[in-house]
């Protein structure tokens, strides 16, 4: 079966898995769902943002041993993945280099594609520009590693857990 029909059965097989628990329980309209994405090679990293979490541009997505901080929530918005401490897009540098080894940063939201993320098969992000999934560099265990975007390989390194948490988790922690 080809990489491409397998993605598409997964990805309806998650749409339909996502209506069906929507369906079974409403969240209050207020409530928003943040992620702590957690690395398949070390479940003890997470997707973060370098530097404790900064602010600018161009700041470096790592993974780092996870910490329940605002640097290592995620939430969807469209197809974008932000972060819940800067608020800014989940982006590839060199304005969206489409390279193997393309590092991944976090930059304003802008609605270029090189800001399109999509899920595969529960486990793998795929940029949407690139088509490459999200990977950690050298396929590092180490906190600081950054992430990048490389080739679809099936390697533990481009695995990613999701890791629903509530809104409300993150302002009690504040």
């Amino acid at each position: 079966m080809s990489r491409l029909f397998t993605r598409v059965l997964g990805g309806l097989a998650a749409v339909g898995i996502g209506v069906a628990a929507s369906l079974a329980v409403a969240a209050p309209a207020s409530a928003a769902t943040y992620y702590e994405i957690q690395s398949y090679n070390r479940r003890s990293n997470c997707m973060s943002v370098e530097g404790g979490g900064s602010t600018a541009n161009g700041a470096n997505v790592i993974q780092w041993t996870c910490n329940d901080g605002p640097e290592q929530r995620w939430y969807w918005s469209g197809h974008t993945l932000r972060n819940a401490k800067s608020g800014k897009c989940l982006s590839v540098a060199g304005g969206g280099s489409t390279a193997n080894g393309a590092e991944l940063i976090q930059w304003t939201c802008n609605g270029g594609p090189e800001q399109n993320w999509y899920i595969v098969q529960s486990n793998w992000i795929e940029n949407g520009k690139s088509g490459k999934d999200v990977s950690v560099k050298g396929a590092s265990t180490s906190p600081g590693a950054k992430l990048i975007q490389w080739q679809y390989n099936s390697g533990p390194e481009q695995g990613w857990v999701w890791v629903a948490k509530s809104i409300d988790a993150l302002i009690m922690r504040g």
